[in-house]
């Protein structure tokens, strides 16, 4: 058995220009999905309009209107940032626009691969991938936002990668 060492200099980058971008719905669903989430806020904003003093309320919905502006802005940043890419032995996935995430999973530590989609997936025509490795009930890798048929050759693809590893 040998075990040389490596430089670090020498590893093969993964190649930023190649990743894969999500489609223009799944920032559509990204941004409803978070106007949503914002809604329940909205109700105590309002109700607070009439039990406590006006300038209390105007505070909290100005507060509000703020924290959906973030929150949307976030979101609409962190579009630019998603993305995957497939090399030979294996997948990557970045995301997250303030916290930067890269997640790169071989092929022969994958175990099997799911397409789910939710209510607002399917009405914005989405899904999302989950790749498993051995060892864990949570999937290790979830990309989501992708396009039902792009999602289904990916699965496909990866799974015969992971077949021929196993």
């Amino acid at each position: 058995m040998t075990n040389e060492n490596l430089n670090v200099i020498n590893l093969p980058d993964v190649p930023q220009e190649e990743f894969e971008k999500h489609p223009k719905r799944f920032l559509n669903k990204k941004l409803i999905a978070k106007t949503l989430f914002m809604l329940p806020l909205l109700i105590g904003v309002i109700v607070m309009v009439f039990f406590v003093d006006t300038w209390i309320a105007v505070a909290a919905g100005s507060l509000w209107l703020l924290l959906l502006i973030l929150v949307l802005f976030l979101a609409y940043k962190e579009y630019f940032v998603r993305g995957y890419v497939l090399r030979e032995k294996d997948i990557t996935y970045r995301y997250g626009w303030l916290f930067h995430h890269e997640i790169t999973v071989p092929f022969n530590r994958i175990q099997h691969t799911e397409v789910n989609d939710g209510p607002i997936d399917r009405a914005f025509n989405l899904c999302e991938l989950q790749i498993y490795t051995a060892g864990g009930s949570a999937s290790d890798l979830s990309i989501s936002g992708l396009d039902p048929m792009v999602a289904a050759k990916l699965k496909d693809f990866i799974s015969g990668k992971a077949t021929r590893h196993a």
